[in-house]
């Protein structure tokens, strides 16, 4: 049966125990679930269809409720893992927010650049007045082929030769297997980011091999396949006995779905909203980590 997801953690629960591929769980704090995966062969990456790397997926399955408490401890807990992933020392981060702002679930990118607290000019400028705490950031959004005419990784490749940042932080929209986890889940990973691949439409990857410096990248689902859906909804009637498992073969009903439908991708009526919460969720964690020992209070000040 075909894998509909960006997720390295559903990708690794759809294939099963495989070798190459490390697999953990915590346990939940305060309602967060942290998930690690860890691809450590190219066998591993092959069965996974996943690049050797590391992945960490954070679920808060009652951000939905709009608890900003929550989204706090879970930007906190991003920003923890953000940190690690950074190279060591102060130069310049390039934050890069991917995707179509015109189309609200690929929009996520480009709505939290706008809320990233950008300080690059300002330590140029005005270094003597700026907290030391403050790191060099910077931070844009390329937009799409379909509007510019120019790919993603085009745009990224001359601003990293021009600027020279330590690293570059890729947020985008991603796809997932299962509605629940639809803006209550989070991924980051040290292996880079291919622009659309989340619905099929894979561009020319932001990583390590293309661009010569570390990439991280952040993203959110928020749109799953129909397919998958009808999948999903045929396997719950299977094991909550409603349909016998004899007279049904989920990977069938999944191509058939499939033919149908196409590629369509599916994402919450309240979609408005889960996006601007999803945002500010991934711009705090990133200011809380790039500027290590102020509080979300210190920056919005400063970005007020």
């Amino acid at each position: 049966m075909r894998v509909f997801t960006d997720l390295a953690m559903e990708a690794r629960e759809a294939a099963g125990e495989i070798k190459g591929v490390e697999f953990y769980k915590e346990q939940p704090i305060e309602g967060i679930t942290l998930t690690r995966v860890k691809v450590v062969s190219e066998e591993g990456a092959r069965d996974i269809g996943k690049p050797i790397g590391n992945y960490i997926t954070i679920e808060a399955p009652q951000l939905r409720s709009g608890d900003p408490e929550l989204r706090e401890h879970v930007a906190q807990a991003l920003a923890a893992e953000i940190k690690k992933m950074l190279p060591e020392g102060s130069g310049p981060v390039l934050v890069v927010g991917l995707g179509n702002w015109r189309i609200t679930p690929d929009s996520l990118g480009p709505k939290a650049v706008e809320q990233t607290f950008v300080t690059r000019h300002m330590l140029q400028f005005i270094p003597d007045k700026v907290d030391k705490r403050i790191r060099p950031v910077c931070a844009m959004a390329p937009g799409v082929l379909g509007i510019t005419g120019i790919e993603s990784g085009e745009v990224v490749r001359g601003i990293v030769q021009s600027i020279q940042p330590k690293a570059v932080i890729a947020i985008d929209s991603l796809a997932s297997m299962k509605t629940e986890r639809l803006a209550t889940s989070m991924q980051i990973a040290d292996t880079g980011i291919a622009p659309g691949g989340g619905i099929g439409n894979k561009r020319p990857g932001l990583n390590r091999e293309n661009l010569g410096i570390p990439v991280i990248a952040m993203g959110v689902p928020l749109v799953v396949y129909a397919a998958q859906i009808v999948a999903d909804a045929i396997e719950a009637a299977v094991s909550g006995g409603a349909v016998g498992p004899q007279t049904l073969a989920l990977d069938r009903v999944q191509r058939a779905a499939q033919d149908r439908m196409g590629d369509m991708v599916v994402t919450p009526k309240e979609i408005d909203e889960l996006v601007e919460d999803a945002s500010k969720m991934v711009a705090d964690a990133l200011n809380l980590a790039l500027h290590e020992g102020m509080g979300l209070e210190e920056v919005r000040r400063y970005m007020d």
